[in-house]
């Protein structure tokens, strides 16, 4: 969902992203060009040295783009996002959902005969649809038209910085939604969810309640941790449930890596003696249904996540890579202003049996 050389390279939809975003780039150089023009003869020396820039140049676009993709590693939970982008689907802009097909059932009649000539039916299949929305991401920032002397170095600096701050709270809203959902977005009838809390994320209770597996996994000791997360516990259960053989990351909160990464010791049946044997991780990861183990700070306390990196499982829907315009200006001195924008949503798929290859643990109510 950024523009950079490689994603433009592989996906002919996102370098038609990337000709509109110029388009809009160019309309605002011959908009403010004819501005310019048409209030020549009236504006003051110091609102033509204001004006002067006659459009934004390849250059201040490329510092503007170049600092998108040097930030977009910078806000906490971002490396699941990022870790989905091999798996994403770029939609075009006008799609404000991604629905598809849940096949259903059919007749199981195959007829096994010498001559091909008996009786089977001819049904089809009955389908479901399920979908998730793209909902569009905005933010703003501005320079004032006296300081940005015409966007020099000073006033590219600016913008810079101010885009800078503005792009933390857009990245902090985007992983947000990635995680959460929000419960505000709904289009005909479908929800906007997050990998936590989607429909068709498997979910287990780590808590107490009804149906909890009563563990709290960051002060779960070795054997309990294996007995949790292995074949036979409910993380493996939940993997062999959904037909699961591994999935590839499973991503865990910093408390519970700690305990994952404690001294793992072995005891050798000499009193007191022990021996180091790695950590708890080494211990016991080759037992875990998961290809990476990987901690984040997007998850706290008692709290897991995993998927399989597949198209058909989970899915960033991208109809629109975050990308920053200008916004036209009226008047020679109307102040410079920015636009952030995104268009991205999340797909989280079950097939025909309700299968799912995403699973989400914590201490849910």
């Amino acid at each position: 969902m950024y523009f950079t050389a490689e994603t433009l390279a592989a996906n002919s939809r996102l370098r038609g992203h990337w000709n509109e975003l110029w388009a809009n780039r160019d309309i605002f150089n011959a908009q403010h060009d004819m501005m310019v023009n048409a209030f020549r003869a009236r504006m003051t020396h110091e609102m033509l040295a204001a004006n002067a820039i006659g459009g934004f140049t390849r250059e201040f676009w490329a510092e503007i783009d170049r600092q998108i993709i040097q930030m977009r590693d910078q806000e906490i939970g971002m490396e699941i996002v990022n870790d989905l982008m091999g798996v994403q689907t770029v939609l075009p802009i006008g799609k404000t959902a991604k629905l598809y097909n849940v096949s259903g059932d059919i007749a199981d009649d195959v007829s096994i005969s010498i001559d091909g000539q008996a009786p089977y039916s001819f049904d089809h299949a009955e389908f479901g649809s399920d979908g998730d929305p793209i909902p569009v991401f905005t933010a703003g920032y501005g320079v004032n038209w006296r300081h940005a002397a015409g966007l020099s170095t000073v006033g590219i600096d600016l913008a810079l910085e101010s885009q800078s701050a503005k792009m933390r709270k857009f990245h902090k809203k985007r992983v947000n939604f990635y995680l959460n959902g929000d419960s505000s977005i709904v289009v005909d009838g479908l929800p906007a969810q997050g990998m936590k809390n989607h429909r068709n994320t498997q979910k287990i209770n780590l808590g107490s309640g009804a149906g909890g597996a009563n563990i709290d996994l960051t002060t779960a000791t070795p054997a309990q941790l294996l007995a949790f997360f292995g074949p036979t516990g409910p993380f493996g259960l939940t993997a062999r449930r959904n037909k699961v053989t591994a999935y590839d990351k499973l991503w865990v909160s910093p408390e519970l890596w700690a305990n994952m990464a404690k001294p793992y010791l072995v005891d050798i049946n000499t009193g007191t003696n022990a021996i180091l044997s790695g950590t708890v991780l080494d211990a016991i990861s080759k037992f875990i249904p998961a290809k990476s183990i990987q901690m984040t700070y997007a998850l706290s306390g008692n709290e897991f996540l995993a998927y399989e990196r597949r198209q058909d499982v989970i899915s960033p829907l991208v109809g629109m890579a975050v990308g920053v315009v200008p916004l036209p200006r009226p008047l020679p001195q109307s102040n410079y202003n920015f636009q952030i924008m995104s268009a991205e949503g999340l797909q989280i798929k079950k097939d025909g049996e309700g299968l799912s290859g995403v699973v989400y643990g914590a201490n849910l109510a």
